[in-house]
C-alpha cells in the first residue's frame, strides 16, 4: 500500500497528480497514522529531492501555513509551499488567509464562509470578516448583502498555463450568491464548495466544479456552461437550474426550472456518457456508474425552496431529514430510536428553529430529544 501512496505523494509534490489522486490523499490523510506518515514522507523528500535544510523544512511543516516570504529559489518555494498548505487545509481545523496588506497570517473560524484563490499561491479570505472588501485588482468585490461580485478586466490576457481559481467554501447553518463578470449568477446553499476560474474569457467552455448544492442562473452566451459534480455533468447556454450533489448523498440530481440542459455521467473509470435532453419541471437523477440516469418529471417548487430559506421535507425518511437538519442548523443529530428510520415525513418549514421542527416530528411520532452542546440526541420517548 505504502509504495502506491509513495507515488501519489511524490506526484503531488511535482503537481502532477490527477483529481482521482488528489481525492485519494484527502481521504488518506484524514487518518491521524497516515497524517503523520504523509508529514515524515514529505520532510524526507523535500530535503533529499530539493536541498532544502531539514531543521527549515521542519519550521514551515509545524507551522502548517502558507509561506509567505522566502529567499529561496522559486521553484523551492513553490514545492513547500504546496506541501505545507495541503497539510493546513485537508488535516488542520482552521482556513488561513492572508491579511489585506499580507503582513501576516491569521487563523479563521472554520465556520466562516472562505474565498480560497490558487494563482500559484494560495490565499484564503474570511468573508465574514469585512462588511465589504475589493481583491487589490478591483475585480473582485464582496458586497453588504452576501454577494462576491466578479467584473471583466479588459487589460488582463489569460495565460494558459496561470490560470487564476477560486473556490467558495459555504459551511453548514448559511448561504452564499457569486455573480460571474459574464452575468451568471449562482445562490449556494449551506455545506457547499464551487470552484471556478476567475474570469471564463478565452474559455471556449465556462466551467466550474461543484461538491454540495447550489441554484445556477445561467447568463446567455456563444460558449457553454458546464458544472461538473462527482458523477454528472450539466452543460447549458443560458437557463436556470438546481444541481444537489453533496458527498454524503448516494443520489446526484439536476432540477430544471427554465430553458433547457444536456446532462450526462462522466464518471472517469467509464468515461463521458451520451447527453441527455431536459425540459422545464424536470429531474435528472444519477446514482453511479452502473446504472443509467433517470430523467422524470417534477414539481420544481419544493427543490428549490431552500433559496427563500424554506426547508420541505417530501415523504422522507429520518435519515435524509437529518442531513438537511444538520446542514440547516450546523449540528450533529445522532438517532438512538432505530424504529424512527422506519418512519416517513412531509413537512414545509421556513422561520422554525430545530426544537419547532422537532416538536412537530412528535405530534406523528413520539420520541424523545435533548441538545447538548452542537449535538442533538434523539432517543425512545421519556
Amino acid at each position: 500500500m505504502n509504495n502506491k501512496v509513495d507515488i501519489i505523494i511524490s506526484k503531488f509534490l511535482d503537481d502532477e497528480t490527477s483529481e482521482a489522486e488528489k481525492a485519494f490523499l484527502i481521504e488518506w490523510i484524514k487518518t491521524p497514522d497516515n497524517r503523520l506518515y504523509f508529514e515524515d514522507f514529505i520532510k524526507t523528500e523535500i530535503w533529499l529531492k530539493y536541498s532544502f535544510n531539514s531543521s527549515d523544512v521542519e519550521k514551515h511543516l509545524s507551522m502548517l501555513s502558507i509561506v509567505t516570504r522566502s529567499k529561496r529559489k522559486k521553484a523551492h518555494l513553490n514545492i513547500l509551499k504546496y506541501a505545507t498548505l495541503f497539510i493546513a487545509v485537508l488535516a488542520s481545523a482552521a482556513f488561513i488567509y492572508f491579511s489585506k496588506d499580507q503582513s501576516g497570517l491569521q487563523v479563521v473560524d472554520e465556520n466562516a464562509i472562505s474565498l480560497e484563490i490558487n494563482n500559484g499561491s494560495s490565499k484564503y479570505f474570511s468573508l465574514e470578516n469585512y462588511s465589504e472588501f475589493t481583491l487589490k485588482d478591483k475585480t473582485v468585490a464582496l458586497k453588504t448583502n452576501g454577494l462576491l461580485e466578479y467584473s471583466s478586466d479588459d487589460k488582463q490576457e489569460r495565460e494558459s498555463d496561470n490560470i487564476e481559481y477560486h473556490t467558495i467554501n459555504v459551511p453548514y447553518g448559511k448561504t452564499f450568491k457569486v455573480h460571474f463578470a459574464d452575468g451568471s449568477l449562482v445562490h449556494l446553499n449551506s455545506g457547499s464548495k464551487l470552484t471556478y476560474p476567475k474570469n471564463f474569457d478565452g474559455f471556449d467552455l465556462r466551467e466550474v466544479s461543484l461538491i454540495g448544492e447550489a441554484y445556477f442562473k445561467v447568463a446567455k452566451a456563444d460558449v457553454p456552461f458546464q458544472v461538473n459534480v462527482e458523477g454528472l455533468s450539466t452543460k447549458v447556454l443560458g437557463t436556470e437550474f438546481n444541481v444537489s450533489a453533496y458527498q454524503d448523498e448516494i443520489l446526484k440530481e439536476v432540477i430544471l426550472v427554465e430553458g433547457s440542459v444536456q446532462v450526462f455521467q462522466n464518471y472517469e473509470a467509464e468515461g463521458i456518457s451520451a447527453s441527455k435532453l431536459m425540459i422545464p419541471n424536470q429531474r435528472a437523477v444519477g446514482k453511479n456508474a452502473d446504472t443509467d440516469l433517470i430523467i422524470e418529471n417534477v414539481d420544481v417548487t419544493n427543490h428549490i425552496a431552500w433559496m427563500n430559506g424554506i426547508l420541505v421535507f417530501e415523504n422522507e425518511n429520518l435519515l435524509s431529514i437529518i442531513k438537511k437538519l444538520e446542514r440547516r442548523f450546523n449540528i450533529d443529530i445522532k438517532n438512538n430510536y432505530e424504529i424512527l428510520d422506519e418512519m416517513r415525513y412531509s413537512g414545509r418549514f421556513k422561520n422554525e428553529n430545530i426544537d419547532e421542527i422537532l416538536k412537530t416530528m412528535q405530534a406523528h411520532t413520539n420520541f424523545s430529544y435533548a441538545m447538548k452542546g452542537n449535538t442533538l440526541k434523539i432517543d425512545k420517548p421519556n
